[in-house]
């Protein structure tokens, strides 16, 4: 792939990521593979709470990028749940800083979308008589 290419896999996994704060949790766990990372580290790393850290590392896990230290609920490492998805993870790694503007668009058009989904379907909602 040259650098200015993205391939149709690396598009659709990048749309399927929900918010910037996700993507960033991801790409600091494959940069450290070995290390357990603390939903509270975590937190600090990305700048938002550490209730907002849990949902996202909990997110993460469901999506098979990470999973629980085995007996903790605040401990994790990064454990991508098939080959394919690490490949994807890794390329997302080596992408995303050539293209920040990009992957950043693109993520942000895809909850805009949906934003707009929920607004159209709100206009239909009828308000009860108090």
């Amino acid at each position: 792939m040259k650098s200015n290419e993205i391939s149709n896999e690396l598009r659709r996994f990048i749309n399927s990521i929900v918010s910037i704060p996700h993507l960033e949790i991801m790409l600091l766990l494959q940069q450290s593979p070995e290390q357990v990372w603390s939903t509270a580290t975590i937190a600090q790393r990305i700048y938002v709470s550490q209730a907002q850290a849990a949902t996202m590392l909990h997110d993460l896990t469901t999506a098979g990028i990470c999973r629980p230290v085995s007996g903790s609920t605040d401990e994790f490492l990064y454990s991508p749940s098939f080959p394919e998805l690490k490949n994807l993870v890794d390329e997302l790694a080596e992408y995303y800083p050539r293209h920040l503007i990009q992957v950043t668009n693109m993520i942000h058009a895809r909850s805009a979308a949906g934003a707009r989904v929920q607004m159209f379907a709100d206009a239909f909602k009828f308000l009860k008589d108090k």
